[in-house]
């Protein structure tokens, strides 16, 4: 399930996608074994390049990369930060 995760974050990140909001509860996985599935879009950004830098807060806590809020932020680099706590 790990490995299915990080590539659909990668699938978003190679469509300059970022979610910003990557938890458990974002995340279905199917009871058949199946390929889990990344929901909730509401906080998500379209990134212009993949380098573009985000200011202010979004997320929830405990899984928001440290950086996300104080400074201006890397959306790819704070969505692997929670891709690595929700596998955690």
């Amino acid at each position: 399930l790990s490995r299915q995760l990080f590539e659909a974050v990668q699938f978003m990140h190679d469509h300059n996608v970022a979610h910003l909001d990557l938890k458990p509860s974002n995340i279905l996985v199917p009871s058949d074994y199946g390929r889990l599935t990344v929901v909730d879009f509401g906080v998500s950004f379209r990134l212009k390049h993949a380098a573009q830098l985000l200011q202010g807060r979004a997320g929830t806590e405990g899984y928001i990369a440290p950086e996300v809020g104080q400074t201006k932020f890397s959306p790819i680099r704070a969505d692997l930060w929670s891709t690595g706590k929700v596998v955690q």
